[in-house]
């Protein structure tokens, strides 16, 4: 099916700002702890709005690469030196064989109908000794919410990510993100989780505000939630005292032999 989140959409700016946000202080720990290095080649997939592939390109310095890509590549911003921007469709487009120290995807897989083959297509990019690092989400296995009504909460909220995975998506797909790398032929496979207090009040909603918005009209027309529990949930998010506990946040990481 179709991915949900084109650019053409109007906050879609607003909804990667809303990951960088709340993930990339993770993600950057994640990728130190893998050892990037100055003069590394890495191949950023689904690069978004481009602040891992930056951060990448300060962390090889001048004498290594960084490959940006995505389907759409607008929000990016201009390359640095030491950057190039590819706009890539990793389901079917040719990958270099062999020729990176890193590749990195994240929130990638969890939106493609074949993961598993994709990540096949990562490892045969990676060079022996090089790493492959993935990052995805479980959106199903935690439920805790502050709020006036907590069991409409879950039950629209659920509504709402049901619908998302009808349109393809892998809502608990973090939790497979280790063993996918090890049948993948990777070694020396971590697995790190990250979960957090969300809210969509105050000046750095979380991305589930942007999503639910984004969502709760196909969530109506489908015929899993009622307009009026739509539009309570993203009225309930905004206010100012509400706060959740409905996701964990996973990254994985694995060798090439």
């Amino acid at each position: 099916m179709a991915y949900l989140y084109a650019h053409s959409w109007g906050p879609e700016r607003e909804r990667l700002a809303a990951i960088e946000g709340s993930l990339d202080d993770y993600t950057v720990a994640c990728l130190r702890m893998v050892g990037v290095s100055p003069g590394w080649r890495c191949l950023e997939i689904g690069a978004g709005a481009g602040s891992i592939a930056r951060w990448l390109g300060e962390a090889v310095g001048p004498s290594g690469l960084v490959v940006a890509t995505d389907l759409e590549t607008d929000l990016i911003g201009a390359p640095q030196a030491n950057m190039e921007i590819r706009r890539h469709d990793i389901r079917t487009d040719p990958l270099e064989d062999g020729a990176y120290d890193l590749v990195h995807a994240r929130k990638v897989l969890e939106h493609l109908p074949a993961p598993d083959d994709v990540l096949a297509r990562l490892v045969r990019a990676t060079r022996s000794g090089g790493w492959v690092v993935v990052e995805d989400a479980d959106l199903t296995s935690t439920m805790h919410s502050n709020c006036d009504d907590p069991g409409r909460f879950e039950r629209v909220y659920r509504a709402f990510i049901a619908t998302m995975q009808a349109h393809g998506y892998h809502a608990a797909l973090g939790l497979s993100l280790a063993g996918m790398l090890r049948a993948a032929g990777l070694v020396n496979v971590r697995l790190q989780g990250w979960t957090s207090e969300w809210t969509g009040a105050g000046e750095r909603p979380s991305v589930f505000l942007k999503t639910f918005e984004k969502i709760g009209p196909r969530a109506v027309s489908e015929g899993r939630a009622s307009a009026a529990d739509a539009d309570w949930l993203l009225e309930e998010i905004q206010r100012p005292a509400f706060r959740a506990i409905s996701a964990t946040h996973y990254c994985a990481w694995g060798q090439k032999p």
